[in-house]
């Protein structure tokens, strides 16, 4: 960035761009807003086309449907193991407080077990063989 500050073009451009701006601000300020205003129009305009339609539809074709897919396929498997299961109250149970807390305690010291889970994993297919661009030094 320093370099392009030290090029003479570049200064004499923006010494120029700073001059026009300035007189336009002092011979005419509602010229000056106005044409102000109706570039940040236009610009936010062509940042949210681009966005919300042109970006969408460039990646869309290329890996959008094969996230889609894989969603719908992991949804589909996740969906019956979503079950709410209710705490049942057992008026039976009277054990002192003192005796739940060594229980605890005694449970605390046991090592846990892992379990093994069944998660199915989809591979979603895509630019394998696209290399990085990386500086050769």
């Amino acid at each position: 960035m320093s370099r392009l500050l030290k090029n003479p073009v570049i200064m004499v451009v923006m010494a120029l761009a700073l001059l026009g701006i300035g007189v336009q601000l002092i011979t005419s300020p509602g010229a000056f807003f106005t044409s102000i205003l109706i570039t940040i129009g236009i610009a936010t305009l062509l940042i949210l086309l681009f966005r919300n339609v042109i970006m969408p539809r460039m990646m869309g074709a290329q890996n959008g449907s094969a996230y889609q897919k894989a969603v719908k396929q992991s949804k589909q498997v996740h969906a019956p193991q979503q079950t709410v299961k209710k705490p049942t109250s057992n008026p039976k149970n009277t054990t002192s407080f003192s005796k739940k807390k060594q229980e605890q305690k005694r449970s605390s010291n046991r090592p846990t077990s892992r379990k093994s889970s069944n998660v199915k994993l989809t591979v979603i297919e895509g630019k394998k063989n696209k290399k990085k661009s990386r500086a050769l030094f």
